[in-house]
């Protein structure tokens, strides 16, 4: 290959030197003095155009020639990026060349004619590259395929990027060249070119025209075209391309080498249906103005929409369907102008002078009577298509299926406004019909589409939710091929469908269905406790579960305002009563079931993000049985989840917590939202086993421990306050206790390798203490008056300073490891909301002087990583009692010590950061 197509073959090949001598080659020009001496010349990207083109035609007239097909491709590309630069900026580009190479050709360069002689030359080498591109697309021999060879200009993407190459050249050259080459040139000549080139061009026209770098004037030359070119190029095109593509082929079809095989009549509907797609958006027309521009033609705009959806070329439908969207969403926007005139109107109506005003809302008013006329059109064909739907599933063409589905979701949600106020003249069965098929489609894309559309009209069309529930029972469950985990992307596109798509339109079909869609899931629950195993019921189960917890949101506000009193609701309401009926017979079925179906690590997992989501409705429930019988459930999911095995990468391919994640989740909701349930002696010692467990087995992370904690100190703070001292104490015993081996331990330890796993359980002991300084200090504090709170931090303070030495000491010891400094600075913080008043002055001295240790140590072994949570103390100490160190300046009192305390640690901060 000769150096042009030869630097085009390494760029496509990926090599650096290629792809950087064809940027370059597109974004400067070059002097040339050496070819020719004594005579300059410039060497830019139309230059090197040139010789590509002359090479690949070159090589195609050879015996034998090589595929160029991806080298034409590539260099339509760039040629059309480099087309966008207006000639005056190509003058520019070689000013600068010029400018550039004076100092060494000064002599060459005296005259002015030669630097206005080589701009020159480079504008006729543009304009003949042009010339030989537009008679390139315009050329019917790259169309026909009689031929025994095949070009690689046949190729119709490079024909396609070809016509953008001229398209682009003509707007960035001005106004007068856009309306010259479809005014003067494209539209008079149209019988005499190939379709394909004609709905090309005038697609990329108005693509380039739509951008912001296009010269001014251009806008208002397309606007002026619209009807020109959809009335004589644009809208015959298509429906002639249309007719052709419903029979055999024509004599200019081809076929690509795609999957899809789309004839070339189908090539040129689809290109048509986005030309008209472009300048629709180009000029901001709606679907009334499109209709009423092909009124004066015997083209009817929504016959042609409503045949190109029998399409079987998913190019063609997609085409539609984007058209469909671009002319609908202005039509919204006319609407919105719409309501503004009635508001306008209702405002100045008693005043006068108001003729302009009565005007536009009259022609307002024959704009929405249109619309309603077309959408009705519209959904009546789109519902025809409802029998060719389930042709096209069977075949497995799910490309046109998704575009139905989207034309027919489109379409409905257009018309909502209009179906629900009754103005619609058509029937909305077939669409209705066509969209519930598309939820059945297996593909998510599809059914994701058409669920979209159908939860909007839940509540307006009567009947809709209960015929849509049973479909989105079915979506809910995990498809059995994704369960081995072996197609990661299909999983996580359902994972994301089922959270994102299902579970809002679980949310609106609820609200169209209430009591209905509790007594289907609330059955199915109870048929799957007591069904006889097998390997698709866990998913079954666990999506019944899932259904439930879609609404727990909706289900849980109304039941909210009701007070609980002793066993039954108060001025509650039947649908309440049922609502509450059918939770209690969810709880004593999975009860009733003794994990013989719910011992699934993922319908356990499910089965406690639903104990965990109604945690606070329980206690509402006329049986005082249910809560009780939750909160057992919850427990003896976590007992059996220690027992249980590793299934942790099974559950993560499912995008769920472990059972014992779960659980712990749910016992802390179900412990705050009735603490006082769980003071009697019995729940207090199961309670206890539970948070001693975690030492016996070392199974349960450190997230879960604190969840299960800030539970526990509900229940404590649920205690009459002359318990608390006691409770709190037997709660920080184990963990205390813990704490202390591990120091001793860390102390004797010699062993680099275990050193770390010390200091990790060590950090997460003192975790938990933090949790419960802050849990139990904030646990209900709106219930309480000043003196329990101020009893409750004394009760913290002391169990602090009761075991203040052996923290002190892992804080000067081990402060540069960096789990436990994070552990130590967090204990800090939370500590620090208890220091009341000035009583307690030598606890805050006591925290600080414990930062300040810890940050010197970790500035000693140059660990900076460490210091973060330290410092965020320090920013925390600033924050409280900063104003009382400033006030100590003038008043010289008890603030004084706070003083000396905030100073001397900011100085140590500094000093630990330096």
């Amino acid at each position: 290959m000769s150096h042009a197509l030869s630097a085009i073959d390494l760029a496509l090949r990926g090599d650096a030197g290629g792809l950087s001598f064809l940027e370059r080659t597109a974004a400067i020009y070059v002097l040339d003095a050496a070819t020719t001496p004594g005579k300059l010349t410039t060497y830019g990207w139309w230059n090197f155009l040139n010789d590509a083109l002359n090479e690949v035609e070159r090589y195609e007239a050879s015996s034998s020639p090589p595929d160029l097909g991806s080298h034409v491709r590539l260099l339509a590309t760039i040629t059309r990026r480099v087309a966008r630069r207006p000639p005056s900026s190509d003058r520019r580009l070689i000013g600068t060349c010029l400018a550039n190479a004076s100092m060494s050709h000064m002599h060459l360069l005296a005259s002015p004619e030669i630097g206005q002689f080589l701009v020159q030359n480079n504008d006729e080498m543009r304009e003949r590259n042009m010339g030989r591109i537009a008679s390139i697309v315009f050329d019917f021999s790259f169309y026909r395929t009689n031929s025994i060879r095949r070009s690689a200009f046949s190729d119709p993407v490079a024909l396609e990027q070809f016509c953008g190459v001229v398209a682009a050249n003509a707007v960035s050259t001005g106004p007068d060249a856009v309306k010259y080459l479809i005014a003067d040139w494209i539209v008079p000549s149209i019988e005499s070119l190939p379709p394909y080139a004609v709905v090309a061009m005038m697609s990329h026209i108005s693509i380039e025209a739509m951008g912001k770098g296009c010269p001014v004037g251009t806008k208002a030359v397309i606007q002026s075209l619209l009807e020109t070119v959809l009335k004589k190029a644009v809208g015959p095109l298509m429906t002639d391309a249309l007719r052709e593509s419903d029979g055999g082929y024509s004599v200019l079809e081809i076929r690509d080498t795609a999957p899809s095989g789309a004839k070339m009549s189908q090539r040129i509907a689809a290109l048509s249906f986005r030309a008209l797609e472009s300048w629709c958006r180009s000029t901001s027309t709606g679907i009334v103005q499109l209709r009423q521009i092909f009124s004066s033609t015997n083209i009817n705009i929504l016959e042609t929409i409503a045949d190109a959806m029998y399409s079987d070329a998913a190019i063609v439908t997609d085409a539609v369907s984007d058209l469909l969207d671009v002319l609908l969403d202005f039509c919204r926007r006319d609407s919105k102008i719409s309501s503004g005139l009635d508001i306008a109107q209702s405002l100045l109506g008693m005043m006068k002078h108001s003729n302009q005003l009565d005007l536009a809302q009259q022609l307002t008013s024959e704009n929405r009577r249109s619309k309603i006329i077309i959408l009705s059109e519209l959904v009546s064909a789109i519902g025809l298509q409802r029998f060719r739907f389930s042709e096209r599933q069977r075949i497995g063409d799910n490309a046109v299926c998704r575009c139905l589905a989207r034309m027919a979701a489109r379409i409905l949600l257009e018309a909502e406004d209009d179906i629900k106020k009754g103005s619609m003249e058509t029937s909305l069965d077939g669409i209705f019909d066509l969209l519930f098929k598309a939820m059945s489609h297996p593909s998510l894309d599809v059914s994701g589409i058409a669920l979209e559309a159908l939860s909007a009209f839940v509540h307006s069309e009567k009947g809709l939710s209960t015929r849509l529930l049973p479909l989105l029972q079915g979506k809910a469950i995990i498809p059995f091929h994704l369960v081995s985990g072996e197609d990661i992307n299909g999983f996580e596109e359902y994972r994301n469908f089922r959270e994102r798509v299902l579970n809002d339109a679980l949310v609106a079909c609820y609200e169209g269905c209430g009591l209905f869609f509790l007594e289907s899931c609330c059955s199915a629950i109870e048929e799957f406790c007591i069904a006889n195993q097998s390997s698709h019921l866990p998913y079954q189960f666990e999506a019944a579960l899932f259904c439930m917890i879609a609404v727990s949101e909706e289900i849980a506000k109304p039941l909210r305002r009701y007070q609980h009193d002793g066993s039954s609701l108060i001025n509650v309401d039947a649908d309440a009563q049922q609502t509450s009926s059918f939770l209690e017979r969810i709880v004593s079925a999975l009860a009733k079931n003794a994990f013989s179906s719910t011992s699934h690590p993922l319908v356990m997992a499910r089965m406690c993000i639903f104990l965990n989501k109604y945690a606070t409705v329980f206690p509402l429930c006329s049986s005082e049985n249910t809560f009780e019988t939750a909160s057992e459930l919850a427990l003896s999911s976590f007992n059996r989840s220690l027992e249980g095995g590793n299934y942790d990468a099974f559950l993560d391919s499912c995008d769920v917590k472990s059972p014992l994640s779960e659980s712990c989740n749910a016992l802390q909701q179900l412990l705050r939202s009735c603490p006082a349930h769980f003071s009697a002696p019995t729940a207090m010692n199961a309670l206890e086993n539970a948070w001693k467990m975690p030492y016996a087995c070392r199974k349960v992370d450190i997230e879960d421990r604190e969840s299960l904690c800030s539970g526990l100190c509900y229940v404590i703070s649920s205690l009459p306050s002359e318990q608390w001292s006691v409770s709190v104490e037997n709660l920080a015993k184990p963990l205390v206790a813990c704490l202390s081996v591990l120091a001793k331990e860390a102390d004797t330890e010699k062993n680099c390798d275990i050193i770390p796993s010390v200091m990790k359980r060590i950090s997460h002991e003192i975790l938990l203490l933090s949790s419960i300084v802050r849990y139990f200090d904030q646990a209900d504090v709106s219930n309480l008056d000043d003196g329990k709170r101020a009893l409750r931090g004394k009760v913290l303070v002391t169990l602090l300073n009761r075991n203040w030495s052996c923290l002190k000491h892992i804080g000067e010891t081990y402060s540069s490891q960096e789990v436990v400094a994070e552990a130590i600075g967090r204990l800090l913080s939370d500590s620090l909301w208890l220091y009341k008043s000035v009583e307690e002055l030598s606890f805050l001295r006591e925290l600080s002087n414990l930062a300040k240790t810890s940050m010197l140590g970790i500035a000693k072994t140059n660990k900076p990583t460490s210091l973060p949570s330290l410092l965020l103390f320090v920013k925390t100490m600033v924050e409280l009692h900063g104003q009382n160190a400033e006030t100590s300046l003038q008043t010289n009192d008890e603030n004084s010590f706070c003083r000396e305390i905030v100073v001397d640690l900011i100085m140590v901060s500094y000093e630990a950061v330096r």
